[in-house]
């Protein structure tokens, strides 16, 4: 103590000197500030200023400082609080904090803190009282409390087990801590728990009514059943459906899973769930490893099961019968399982290709799937014969669903088809017949009458339009449908239940069909060869005589249109390729097509469709030109169908002779003779006006003209100035009357559609007009035809 204060008197001796002394050099705040900064900034001097810039420290003291404060905290200081209490940047305290713990093993920076090993043998201290006090704690309460990361709890606790903390860790999860006296504890309230139960028991359902620790449950339980201390067994592993079996259960439930199998020789999973079995798939394959088991979806059967259906079925296929498989099935069998077993029978027994499954459990051989559809042989027989008389069905087939749907359509005439086809042979007559030369005018002149202003051939659209509603129904030729191959059926198969029926002649449809189409086709196969070796009869002279004929009356038409405007020369030409030319092509494909013995009775009948079908069915060399033809009937010009069918001739071998002036003077003759004819037979005033007008404009022209009823307008106008004009005056007198009359048809037609009262007067107006019409249209038609048929007489008594 003595020395101490006399170190301290020497020291104020010293500084009372100093002060005292006279100052040899003395040297500003600022050079200093300088000086210091230079050597600094030379290295060789290293300090740090302090963040008021007033004090300079060196490293070494903030190494210092740092220790003291970590010391005066307890162990335990934030780097952020470390940088306010020394006062310099912050950078520099970590620097200097990153260095300490690296020197130091006893010291470690765990999130921006300063901790040593001083703070952690206190906090385990803490840990451990509340350890023996509670007997378990959890890493994550600690980590709430202390503020610290889990891992590093983790490491330094476990590195203290045993010494300062008197527990364990579980093994399973390294969150948890407690001690041997909690492990005992619970190890007991398990073992009685557990050795009382008598049933399967939900583990996770124990946990929660108890309270246990779920980990150290599953481990303490595990341990005891492997001790043999409980006896049972724990299914589920460590999973929340985990169930505890006690060994008294499992033996009553093993005796009666195995009586239940050898009485019934199946097992159903749901059963076994009710009994307690989470898990019955991998029970059953466990238990009976040595059995021959069938699983299904919802049960497994036994291989005597198996038997009896093998028994069943092949029983079926030697005799030849059916089977139904549910009988000897279990009721509790769904339909797919019934559907699975029935399918490895069939495989165990190697007869899939010779049955067939019906209704899901019916079991029917191939061979009596065969003896039903003999007994159709004979109906099906008669019914092609039937059909072969009256369709051209012989087209169809299978790889060809579109043109059959066509061919059903063509084979069931209309009215109005029929109609069109007697006018198409009054039009052949007329344009190239050896025996007559008229122009099929009364075609269009009929539909002439029955059109309405604005629409083009109404009935041809509405019936083309219910052909196609119905074409997807007659796409094939049907032999029967299915509800009366059901009555067959019920005649001749007795003892089969009415759903197998149903659905074995929903099989049979289309095997029928298939056979009645290969019997149609062949039975027209037949037919036709008798029909061709008639048609070969005709000989090549004839159809070359008829060819030439219609090709030569083409020509004349084609310079018929040349009188007319552009516009009214490509009406007519449509008109010509739709009627005459339509006529030439059907004769040349029909004439190529009797060598495939597909030929038709009346080719001017043969509908587009069946031609194209015709023409596909040609050789390559003969196929090319036709269907070029074939594509001018959609044109617009005469001239290059006639260039094509010149064409087609060479290649069907027959020679076009172009007519010379005596020929075409024939021709117009028999064309202008058919006319009248038809003109002294008809009284229709619409189809007189035609004729009359067309005869006319033959006679003033010397021209023949094949022109629809649309173009009479036209046709009278080429005639002004050719016909003298009271002739002309008489004929657009009558025009104009024929006009009103359709006019008035049309109105008419519509007023029978309208039931107001208010349209009865209008309606008795409009029908006292027509009857005027009338009686003006019968008094001037006499003088019409004398308009031609003086003429004829005159050209007669001139002959």
């Amino acid at each position: 103590m003595a020395a101490d204060w006399e170190e301290i008197r020497r020291l104020a001796a010293d500084f009372q000197r100093a002060q005292f002394a006279e100052t040899v050099l003395r040297l500003s705040e600022r050079n200093c500030i300088e000086i210091i900064a230079k050597l600094v900034q030379d290295k060789k001097l290293d300090v740090v200023h302090t963040l008021d810039g007033k004090e300079y420290i060196t490293p070494a003291q903030i190494h210092r400082e740092i220790r003291d404060e970590l010391y005066v905290h307890g162990g335990r200081i934030n780097i952020v609080e470390l940088q306010r209490i020394i006062n310099v940047d912050w950078v520099h305290v970590e620097n200097r904090a990153s260095d300490i713990a690296k020197s130091d093993k006893g010291v470690q920076l765990v999130l921006g803190q300063l901790i040593d090993d001083n703070y952690l043998d206190h906090l385990a201290e803490e840990v451990n009282d509340r350890l023996q006090e509670a007997g378990l704690i959890s890493i994550s309460e600690l980590c709430k409390n202390y503020d610290l990361p889990g891992d590093v709890l983790i490491e330094e606790l476990s590195k203290r087990l045993g010494g300062i903390v008197q527990g364990e860790m579980d093994q399973y999860k390294k969150g948890v801590i407690f001690t041997s006296a909690f492990v005992a504890r619970h190890k007991a309230r398990i073992r009685g728990l557990f050795s009382a139960i008598t049933r399967p028991t939900p583990v996770s359902s124990m946990i929660s009514a108890f309270g246990f620790q779920e980990h150290l449950l599953y481990s303490v339980l595990e341990e005891l059943v492997n001790s043999g201390r409980l006896k049972g067994t724990v299914v589920g592993g460590r999973q929340d459906k985990a169930v505890y079996i006690p060994d008294i259960y499992s033996k009553t439930q093993n005796a009666w899973v195995d009586s239940f199998l050898l009485q019934n020789g199946y097992l159903e999973f749901d059963a076994l769930a009710r009994l307690g079995i989470p898990d019955p798939t991998s029970y059953i394959k466990k238990r009976f490893r040595s059995n021959k088991l069938l699983f299904l979806r919802a049960a497994c059967v036994g291989q005597a099961l198996v038997d009896q259906v093998e028994a069943s079925v092949e029983e079926a296929v030697n005799s030849a019968t059916w089977t139904d498989i549910q009988p000897i099935l279990p009721s509790c069998l769904s339909m797919d399982d019934i559907g699975i077993l029935i399918s490895q029978a069939l495989r165990n027994i190697n007869v899939q290709s010779s049955t067939r499954l019906l209704g899901g459990t019916v079991v029917v051989s191939d061979k009596f799937i065969g003896n039903c559809l003999s007994v159709f042989d004979e109906a099906i027989q008669q019914k092609a014969q039937k059909e072969v008389k009256s369709n051209l069905v012989f087209l169809i087939t299978e790889e060809d669903p579109k043109q059959a749907c066509v061919l059903a359509e063509s084979s069931v005439l209309s009215k109005k088809e029929k109609r069109e086809a007697e006018r198409r042979k009054k039009s052949t007559e007329g344009s190239g017949n050896v025996k007559a030369g008229g122009g099929g005018n009364a075609r269009e002149i009929r539909i002439r009458k029955t059109k309405k202003k604005g629409r083009k051939d109404e009935d041809t659209d509405e019936e083309t339009g219910s052909s196609q509603q119905t074409c997807s129904k007659q796409a094939e030729a049907f032999f029967m449908a299915q509800e009366e191959i059901v009555a067959v059926l019920e005649e001749q198969v007795r003892d089969c239940p009415q759903e197998i029926l149903s659905e074995l002649a929903e099989h049979l449809v289309r095997p029928l069909t298939k056979t009645y189409q290969e019997v149609l086709r062949s039975v027209f196969m037949s037919s036709t060869s008798t029909l061709s070796g008639a048609n070969m009869k005709k000989s090549i002279k004839d159809l070359q005589e008829e060819i030439t004929n219609l090709y030569n009356n083409i020509r004349l038409f084609e310079k018929g249109t040349k009188f007319f405007s552009d516009e009214t020369q490509v009406l007519i030409a449509k008109h010509a390729l739709k009627t005459v030319c339509t006529d030439v092509t059907n004769i040349l494909v029909n004439f190529l097509a009797a060598d495939l013995m597909m030929s038709v009775e009346n080719p001017s009948a043969m509908p587009s469709e069946v031609r194209v079908k015709m023409l596909c069915k040609l050789p390559d060399e003969t196929k090319g030109p036709l269907m070029k033809l074939h594509n001018c009937l959609n044109g617009k010009t005469i001239e290059d169908f006639l260039i094509n069918m010149e064409i087609c001739a060479d290649v069907c071998g027959i020679m076009l002779k172009k007519g010379d002036k005596k020929k075409e003077r024939q021709a117009l003759f028999l064309h202008r003779q058919t006319l009248t004819e038809q003109l002294k037979e008809t009284e229709d005033p619409a189809l007189v006006l035609h004729l009359t007008s067309v005869l006319l404009f033959q006679a003033s022209t010397h021209c023949m003209l094949h022109a629809p009823g649309r173009c009479v307008p036209q046709i009278i106008g080429t005639l002004i100035g050719r016909i003298p004009s009271e002739k002309q005056q008489l004929l657009s007198a009558y025009q104009s009357l024929v006009v009103k009359q359709l006019v008035s048809q049309s109105q008419g037609r519509t007023g029978k559609q309208e039931d107001a009262e208010g349209e009865e007067n209008k309606a008795e107006g409009l029908n006292e007009e027509s009857r005027n019409i009338q009686v003006q249209l019968m008094s001037l038609t006499p003088q019409v035809k004398e308009l031609v048929l003086s003429q004829r007489k005159t050209s007669m008594t001139e002959e």
